[in-house]
């Protein structure tokens, strides 16, 4: 299966046996369920990882009758761009990017932690939604299983026109069950300025960085804050 073949794991057949005992007996600290609707990631204490379009699905609706999007607005984005979201996490800001840059446009979202890319791409290929543009935009998104601090170095001047950053935040929000697993498993590493750099010379448009407004990493690294949301703040560096 594709799933296991990403994440270079194990099959192994449930055969009516707990979650919890499956685990046990391998001796691992979680499992990848791969089931016939959904697939998901389960530790031992019943903590749950899996896609879901979450605010995404919000926000191209909103886009879809007409309103604005703080990303949108900050990264300048436009039908036909070529985006690169450097950190993909569950995907939202990939999504919407995909469903703004239409057909004629390409989003590319990296994961360095093979187990998020795989689940997060297998959930925005086969998530069951009522919304045509939001699947579209849900399908067209290309998942790579890489790390930016690796794969900038190695792109072209200006082979892309916006790149997109939005590091695990330090203080993330607790009332988010989906954000708290996340952060389990993403990494935890800082943005570093030579990322910044590599970035700048990637992009033609626009570098954006997605941060809590206090946190000090806009002025630490050289964005200019553009604009605010309810929890958080874009910055942006125009090369």
């Amino acid at each position: 299966m594709k799933m296991v073949r990403l994440l270079c794991g194990d099959f192994l057949p449930r055969e009516g046996r707990s979650l919890k005992r499956m685990m046990e007996e391998a001796d691992v600290s979680g499992i990848v369920v791969v089931a016939s609707e959904e697939t998901w990631w389960e530790d031992r204490m019943g903590n749950r990882f899996r896609f879901h379009p979450n605010l995404a699905a919000i926000r191209v609706k909103e886009l879809v009758g007409g309103g604005g999007d703080a990303l949108v607005t900050a990264a300048n984005l436009k039908q036909g761009d070529r985006v690169l979201d450097c950190t993909l996490g569950l995907g939202a800001d990939s999504i919407v990017a995909a469903h703004v840059v239409g057909e004629k446009g390409e989003v590319i979202g990296l994961e360095s932690q093979p187990l998020i890319a795989a689940l997060v791409e297998d959930g925005m290929k086969h998530y069951a939604s009522g919304s045509s543009r939001l699947r579209r935009a849900m399908g067209s998104v290309r998942v790579v299983c890489a790390d930016y601090r690796v794969t900038l170095p190695r792109l072209e001047d200006q082979s892309f026109d916006v790149v997109m950053f939005d590091p695990m935040f330090r203080n993330t929000v607790k009332r988010s069950s989906g954000i708290q697993m996340l952060k389990e498993l993403a990494d935890p590493n800082p943005l570093d300025p030579d990322s910044v750099r590599e970035a700048v010379r990637v992009a033609r448009k626009r570098v954006v960085l997605k941060e809590r407004l206090m946190s000090g990493e806009f002025e630490r690294l050289g964005f200019r804050v553009v604009k605010e949301a309810s929890n958080h703040a874009f910055g942006i560096i125009e090369p």
